[in-house]
């Protein structure tokens, strides 16, 4: 039977998990999918986000700082957005994270810049749209798990998904373990990976968008 344990070894082992990897259980129930990812995140076993198409996925230590290289943008957040490349929601919830200095759960996020209320679904689709953005462009990425209380009222809580800017989170002795890549050299590197992990005929599909949003940034 899948466990977490098993889970982190396999995805260590082949590099990388993404909605397209053949070899994860189909059985395998979301809560206890969401309980290892804050897991891993916390334990810095692996990498997790909203890396591939907006889909949450994993990413080993051995294969992490080649996503980077892949897939992050070379000019700063400034310039993106002074160029136009960078939307208000994406730029709003970077500097709110660079602000607090502390990793934020989702309806913090949301609170934050003004959006109480579920009732705004046109603002709030864009604001999860640009928080999975910057997950694709390997700027921010889930850091764990945060203890929120229900309510000012209630002394019951419960555990979310936190999120924090990638830098804050990786450990250095990741981004030391492959010298630095230009973007082509990574990405060649991730596909030929890849193709040991999916179905026959997706191992690109994985990365449309993050490769979209990189050009465009």
């Amino acid at each position: 039977m899948l466990n977490y344990d098993y889970f982190v070894e396999k995805v260590t082992e082949m590099g990388f998990y993404t909605p397209f990897s053949n070899y994860v259980d189909s059985g395998l129930s979301s809560d206890v999918e969401r309980g290892w990812r804050i897991r891993a995140a916390q334990e810095k076993k692996l990498a997790c986000g909203y890396f591939f198409n907006g889909k949450p996925g994993y990413i080993s230590p051995r294969y992490f700082s080649i996503f980077i290289d892949a897939f992050r943008p070379r000019t700063t957040m400034d310039e993106r957005y002074i160029n136009g490349k960078l939307g208000n929601y994406e730029m709003a919830i970077w500097d709110l994270l660079s602000q607090n200095n502390n990793p934020l759960g989702w309806n913090e996020i949301r609170n934050k810049l003004g959006f109480p209320s579920l009732k705004d679904k046109a603002e709030i689709r864009q604001l999860e749209y640009a928080l999975k953005g910057l997950q694709m462009t390997f700027d921010v990425c889930i850091c764990g798990g945060l203890d929120l209380k229900r309510s000012q009222t209630s002394d019951v809580y419960t555990t979310v998904l936190g999120y924090d800017r990638i830098d804050n989170w990786v450990p250095t002795e990741w981004m030391e373990i492959n010298p630095r890549m230009e973007h082509e050299e990574a990405l060649e590197a991730i596909y030929r990976q890849a193709e040991k992990t999916s179905s026959v005929g997706y191992e690109k599909k994985a990365f449309t968008k993050s490769l979209k949003l990189y050009y465009w940034g």
